[in-house]
């Protein structure tokens, strides 16, 4: 199956912009080490051209924003 390379950065590019807003607002490690290995793993993923590896990118990603934002809404209580 072939991806094109373009499309694995957008994943990661949306990873390192959610790490980055996540270090910002001080979040904790349980929103910031997901988002960090999903980004760790999009590099590797973009860099080595294996678009099987998407799945646990998105996964991560989704995973350290609903975390997030679970975490804003309790705060905001």
């Amino acid at each position: 199956m072939y991806i094109p390379q373009g499309i694995l950065y957008l994943p990661t590019l949306a990873l390192w912009i959610t790490l980055v807003g996540a270090m910002i607002n001080r979040e904790g490690p349980v929103v910031i080490v997901p988002v960090g290995l999903g980004a760790a793993t999009g590099v590797a993923m973009a860099v080595m051209n294996l678009p099987w590896l998407l799945v646990p990118v998105v996964v991560l990603w989704v995973a350290g924003l609903v975390v997030m934002i679970r975490n804003q809404r309790t705060t905001a209580r």
